[in-house]
C-alpha cells in the first residue's frame, strides 16, 4: 500500500511535470475559446491590493482569505476555465452533482450572503409565511426576467408559472408522470412537505405544505435547485443547446470532451444591472491535475484549484501575481457505512471505526493545514459543534489516538469480530486524487489497527458512481456532499429514513422523530438545543457517518480578474463557475 509519504511525493512529481507535455494537450484543448491574450488580458499584471477579510482559513470560526482587486472593472474579454471530466447528466433536479446549468445559465429562486448564510433577495424578491399555521408560504418573483432567446422560449418572460412548476419538479411530485425514480430527485428535502405550488398571479408563487417547514426558504437557497423554464420536460435533457435559462450565459456550443461555450445574455442586465461583464464564458477539456495547473500558468485559464501546498506552491513560484482565495466551505468529505451490509448493522463495529481512523494524519497528508474538524452538523452552521469542540472528542482527539484505538479494539471484540477478522469489505469511490488518498490511508490505518479485517478499494468513473450510491448499492463509500443552507434540513436530507441523500439506508425512528420535530420549531434556540442532542446522540447511538473534515478550498485567479472576493466565502457552494457574471477583467 502507498504510504502517506509516497503518496504526496507523487502529487509534487506531477506537479513538477507539468511542462511541455501538460502544456501542450491544454494549448490543443484551447483551440475555438479564444486564449487570454485574445481577450486582451494584461499578462505580468500587479498583484492585487488587499482588502476583506485576511488571514489563514483553519477551521473554528472558519475565516477566509479574500484579496479585493482594487482597479476598475472593465468589460469585455473571455473567462476560461478548464474540465478534466465531462458532464454526464443534464436534468438539474435529478443530478449528482454537477452540470450544465451550473455555469452561469441560470439561477436560484433566493441566495445566501456567502459568509453567513442570511437569505438574500435574487430571483424572489420578497418571500413570507402567509398564514399563523404555516402551511402557506408567498414568494413575490422579480419582473424583469427573460428566457434566453432560442425556440421555443424566444426570450419570453420568467414568472411565477415557471418558480411553481420548478418547486413541484423538484419536490418529485412529477416523478411518477415522468417515469422517473422518485429517489432520483436527490433534492427533494429542499422542499419538504410541499403539496403544490401555484401561480395567483404572473408574479406571485403560492406554496402550500402539508405541515410547517421552517427551512423551506433556505432550502431554495440551494445551488443545486436552480430554475429552468417549464417547457424543459418537453424540450428534453439530451442536447446542451436546446436548454435554455435566465442566468447570464447561454450556451452557444458543446463539443464533448473538448470545449464548452457559453456567450452574454443581452437581457441579463435588468435582472442584475452591469452584469455580466465577460462576453463569453468557456471551459477547455484537459486531461488531468497537471495539465489544469500548466493551463492556468500558461495564461491560458483564469483559475486553478489549488488544494494542496504543494501545488500553491508550485504555483507561486510560476505566477507569482496570482492571487490566492482561501476558505473552509460547505463541502464535507467521510466515509460512510450502508447498514444493509451485515457487519455494519451494529453501532459497535461502526464506532469502533470511527475511533480507529486518524482525522488529523488523513486530512494533513493531503491538504496540510486548513481544514476544519467536523464531526455531524458543519461548524459552518451555528447549530454545528465547533472545530474545537470536536477537534476534543474521542477519535478526532489526536492527543487521545492510541487509547481510542484501544477501545475500538474492545468494541470490535464485543461484537464478535476480534481484531477485525470476518469483516471484508470494499470502499467504493468516484475516482480521483483526493478519494484514492483517502482511501489508501483508510487501508494502512485499518491494518494496523484490526489486522484481521480486509479492506478492498473500487474505483470507479464518476458516471459510474451515481447508480450504486443513490441505490445504496455499497457496503463502504468515500465521497464528499455540499451542505445545504440549513442545519435541519441537512440532517434530514442525509440520514432521516426518508432524506433524499440518506445513502447509507439508515432507518432509525429516533433520528426520524428529533428532525420531524426540528424541521417545524421557529424558534432557533430550540432547534439548536435540538441539534445538540442530535449530534450526541449520532456520536452515542447512531454513527451513520465517518466525517473526515469540512473541506478547504484553494482557488488561485489570475492577477487581472477582479470580483472575486464578493462570492468568496462558505456559502460560495458548489461549482466556481456558478457566479460567473459577478467577476471581471480589469484595467491594467
Amino acid at each position: 500500500m502507498l504510504s502517506t509519504y509516497m503518496t504526496r511525493f507523487s502529487r509534487r512529481t506531477a506537479l513538477q511535470g507539468a511542462g511541455v507535455g501538460a502544456l501542450g494537450l491544454a494549448g490543443a484543448a484551447l483551440l475555438g475559446c479564444g486564449s487570454a491574450a485574445g481577450t486582451g488580458a494584461a499578462t505580468g499584471a500587479a498583484p492585487a491590493a488587499q482588502g476583506g477579510v485576511s488571514g489563514a482559513t483553519s477551521g473554528g470560526g472558519l475565516p477566509k482569505t479574500a484579496p479585493v482587486v482594487q482597479r476598475k472593472p472593465r468589460y469585455g474579454g473571455i473567462w476560461t476555465t478548464s474540465f478534466t471530466t465531462e458532464l454526464s447528466q443534464f436534468d438539474p433536479h435529478t443530478a449528482r452533482g454537477n452540470n450544465i446549468w451550473h455555469r452561469g445559465v441560470t439561477e436560484r429562486t433566493l441566495e445566501p450572503d456567502p459568509d453567513t448564510g442570511k437569505i438574500l433577495p435574487h430571483v424572489a424578491t420578497s418571500w413570507e409565511v402567509a398564514d399563523p399555521k404555516g402551511l402557506t408560504l408567498v414568494l413575490k418573483i422579480h419582473p424583469k426576467l427573460f428566457v434566453h432567446n432560442i425556440a421555443p422560449f424566444n426570450g419570453r418572460q420568467f414568472t411565477a408559472a415557471d418558480v411553481a412548476w420548478n418547486l413541484e419538479r423538484i419536490g418529485g411530485l412529477y416523478a411518477e408522470r415522468l417515469k422517473i425514480p422518485l429517489p432520483s430527485f436527490q433534492r427533494a428535502t429542499m422542499v419538504q412537505n410541499i403539496v403544490k405550488a401555484e401561480a395567483v398571479d404572473p408574479l406571485t408563487v403560492k406554496v402550500t405544505l402539508s405541515k410547517p417547514n421552517s427551512a423551506f426558504f433556505n432550502g431554495i437557497m440551494e445551488n443545486r435547485t436552480p430554475l429552468m423554464p417549464k417547457e424543459m420536460d418537453d424540450v428534453g435533457f439530451k442536447d446542451p443547446l436546446k436548454m435554455a435559462g435566465i442566468g447570464a450565459y447561454q450556451v452557444a456550443e458543446f463539443v464533448n470532451d473538448q470545449r464548452h461555450v457559453f456567450k452574454k445574455n443581452p437581457r441579463y442586465a435588468e435582472f442584475r444591472p452591469g452584469e455580466p461583464y465577460f462576453d463569453e464564458f468557456c471551459e477547455i477539456s484537459v486531461p488531468d491535475t497537471a495539465a489544469t495547473t500548466a493551463a492556468f500558468i500558461s495564461r491560458q485559464t483564469q483559475s486553478v484549484s489549488t488544494d494542496t501546498p504543494d501545488s500553491i506552491e508550485f504555483v507561486r513560484r510560476q505566477r507569482p501575481e496570482a492571487n490566492l482565495y482561501a476558505w473552509v466551505d460547505g463541502n464535507w468529505e467521510y466515509f460512510r457505512p450502508s447498514v444493509l451490509f451485515k457487519p455494519f448493522e451494529d453501532f459497535r463495529v461502526r464506532k469502533a471505526l470511527s475511533l480507529a481512523i486518524d482525522y488529523a494524519a488523513m486530512n494533513d497528508a493531503y491538504y496540510g493545514p486548513g481544514w476544519a474538524y467536523t464531526a455531524v452538523v458543519s461548524p459552518g452552521f451555528l447549530e454545528g459543534w465547533t472545530h474545537d469542540k470536536v477537534k476534543g472528542l474521542p477519535g478526532y482527539n489526536p492527543a487521545t489516538k492510541q487509547q481510542d484505538r484501544a477501545e475500538a479494539n474492545k468494541l470490535m471484540t464485543a461484537a464478535g469480530y476480534p481484531g477485525g477478522k470476518g469483516i471484508d469489505f470494499e470502499v467504493l469511490y468516484a475516482r480521483g486524487d483526493i478519494r484514492t488518498s483517502q482511501t489508501t490511508i483508510l487501508q494502512d490505518q485499518l491494518a494496523t489497527v484490526f489486522p484481521e479485517m480486509k479492506v478492498k478499494q473500487k474505483a470507479v468513473d464518476s458516471a459510474a458512481y451515481s447508480v450504486p450510491l443513490a441505490e445504496g448499492k455499497f457496503q463502504l463509500t468515500n465521497y464528499v456532499n455540499t451542505v445545504v443552507p440549513d442545519a435541519v434540513l441537512e440532517m434530514i436530507s442525509q440520514y432521516h429514513s426518508e432524506g433524499s441523500r440518506n445513502y447509507g439506508r439508515g432507518n432509525f425512528p429516533a433520528i426520524d422523530t428529533l428532525l420531524d420535530k426540528a424541521i417545524v420549531e421557529l424558534d432557533q434556540n430550540a432547534r439548536t438545543k435540538m441539534l445538540d442532542e442530535f449530534q450526541r446522540r449520532f456520536m452515542d447511538e447512531w454513527m451513520l457517518s465517518f466525517v473526515i473534515n469540512s473541506k478547504p478550498v484553494r482557488r488561485m485567479l489570475q492577477a487581472d480578474i477582479g470580483g472575486y472576493d464578493k462570492v468568496s466565502g462558505f456559502w460560495n457552494q458548489y461549482s466556481a463557475n456558478a457566479q460567473v457574471g459577478r467577476w471581471f477583467y480589469v484595467d491594467k
